[in-house]
This record gives C-alpha cells, sequence and structure tokens, in this order.
C-alpha cells in the first residue's frame, strides 16, 4: 500500500498533489528547497536531497518544469536514482519530449525501482473541481497499483497503454487547447469588431456548436480582460507548444495549425506576458489589427 509519497517539484502539479493527499492519510515530502521551506507548516516533511526522498517514499510523483530540472534532481550522488530501491514506483508527471520520457525509462531501468509515465491534463481550479485527467501508462499492474492514490488527486485517471503513450496524449491535448484558445480569441475579436456584444456572445456561442471546454474556460475571461491572477499561466503553453512543434517535426507532418499557434506564444513571450492567462492572446491579436489600421 502506498503511504510515503515524494514529490519532486512542488509547483502547479505538484503543490496540489501534496494538498489533496495529505488530508487523505498520505505522508508527503519533498527537497529542501527556497520555495519548498513552508511545506511542513502544511503537515509535508522536507529532505536535504533526492536521494533521501527516495529512500524514505514507496513512491516519487515528479513533476518538474524542464528537462534540466529533472536531470538534476535524478543524477549524480545526491539523485533521486542514487536512492532507488525495491519497491519504489516513480510516477513521471512531467510534459518532456518523448524521447526524455524513454531516456528516463532507461535510467531507471538500471536501477531496482520502477516507472510509469502518467502526466495530468488540468489547471489547479479543474483539479479542484475533480475534472482534472491523469493518463497512466506502463506496465499495467504498477499502474493499478497506483491508481487509488491517482484518484484522490484525479478522480478521471485511465490506463492508456504502453509507457510513454501517456505523454504522447497530453502533448495532443496541449496542442488542442492552444489552438482552441488562439481560435476563441480570434473569433470573439471578429465579433468584437462587428459591434457584438461580449456578454451576448457567451450567452449565445456557448450554447452553440462552436461552444467547448475551452470557450467555458476562457471567453468570460476575455471578455473581462481578467488576465490576472491565473491558474493557468501562459508560460505553461508556450513551453510545451515547442515541445509538441519538435515532436511534429520529427514526425515530419506540415502542422500549419500547430505552428501558427505555437507563432502567437512566442509574440506573448516577447510582450514580456508569459505570467498572463493563456487568453491573453486576445490582446496580442487586437494589437495586430491597431498596427493593420495604421
Amino acid at each position: 500500500m502506498v503511504e510515503k509519497v515524494g514529490i519532486l517539484g512542488l509547483g502547479l502539479i505538484g503543490g496540489i498533489t501534496a494538498e489533496i493527499l495529505m488530508p487523505e492519510g498520505y505522508e508527503c515530502a519533498a527537497v529542501r528547497r527556497p520555495s519548498t521551506e513552508s511545506f511542513p507548516d502544511t503537515g509535508g516533511k522536507l529532505f536535504e536531497t533526492a536521494r533521501e526522498l527516495a529512500e524514505w517514499a514507496d513512491v516519487v510523483i515528479s513533476a518538474l518544469p524542464s528537462t534540466q530540472a529533472s536531470r538534476t534532481a535524478l543524477e549524480g550522488p545526491d539523485g533521486l536514482l542514487a536512492g532507488a530501491h525495491e519497491g519504489l514506483t516513480i510516477i513521471e508527471m512531467n510534459t518532456f519530449p518523448v524521447g526524455e520520457k524513454e531516456r528516463v525509462r532507461d535510467q531507471v531501468g538500471d536501477t531496482p525501482a520502477q516507472i510509469i509515465d502518467c502526466p495530468l491534463s488540468g489547471t489547479q481550479p479543474i483539479i479542484r473541481a475533480g475534472k482534472g485527467v491523469i493518463m497512466m501508462s506502463g506496465d499495467e499492474t504498477l499502474c493499478e497499483s497506483v491508481k487509488p492514490m491517482l484518484e484522490k488527486v484525479c478522480p478521471k485517471t485511465f490506463y492508456v497503454g504502453e509507457y510513454g503513450t501517456g505523454i504522447k496524449l497530453k502533448l495532443m491535448i496541449n496542442f488542442m487547447v492552444g489552438a482552441n484558445t488562439v481560435a476563441l480569441a480570434e473569433g470573439m475579436l471578429f465579433g468584437a469588431e462587428m459591434g457584438l456584444d461580449p456578454e451576448l456572445m457567451i450567452d449565445i456561442v456557448g450554447p452553440s456548436a462552436a461552444g467547448s471546454t475551452v470557450f467555458g474556460m476562457r471567453a468570460g475571461i476575455i471578455k473581462d480582460r481578467a488576465w490576472q491572477p491565473c491558474a493557468g499561466p501562459s508560460k505553461l503553453l508556450w513551453k510545451d507548444l515547442d515541445i509538441v512543434e519538435e515532436q511534429a517535426d520529427a514526425l515530419g507532418l506540415s502542422a500549419p495549425l500547430l505552428r501558427i499557434c505555437n507563432d502567437y506564444y512566442k509574440k506573448i513571450e516577447k510582450a514580456g506576458r508569459l505570467e498572463d492567462e493563456c487568453a491573453v492572446v486576445y490582446e496580442i491579436l487586437e494589437g495586430e489589427i491597431t498596427k493593420a489600421a495604421e
């Protein structure tokens, strides 16, 4: 039975995972960092190194922001892999290129521990509402053994197949969310330029064939220009869409919509708006209309 959960990365995903699991009776621990110093105040434990975290844990959930952060946490004498032991399950929740996921799998294969690929789709409000999705992939028996724990975080937790299937689905989802957000922003700008009232657009378009989960999440944000505070900052899709585009290149896909979408997230970065909600792409598009008029 899983009782002790180590979390590598107490960011948006790692943080809410600990927040949900600890009241359910799971012990959660992380590595001491300036950003984790307050974790014991919420009931968590801190270890000085990832190696010590692994030695203590039944399960380690990796939810790190970059491949470099992952390599730093896993490798070396104080890395997670140095503390890997029989019975330890590493749950890879990171959004990384498929090749990087496979590299980590191969590294763990040289230790007594086991690894599964389980990316999560959803922002913190979506997870709190029970609408996040976890895609478990890898050894099915191992996935089933941790499924009761993961279902505490996301009731919608599914086994999707062999290792790596989860990240492939996550990359597809992130592309579609990014593209839908750009399409929504362009559509609402199109309506606004025709003189349509934003509230009317929300009331009528939402229930129509053009409505979607993304529309429900972001149309109101665009109407109110409520870019802050936000649970889904643009920096998340900005990072992930580069990974998606690299994967499309490796597959030899033309992927025209993906490339246009990614270009707009690069414009958000250039404008210094990565901390704003993804729907801020509306103002990027709006600015282009202004320039065209000039």
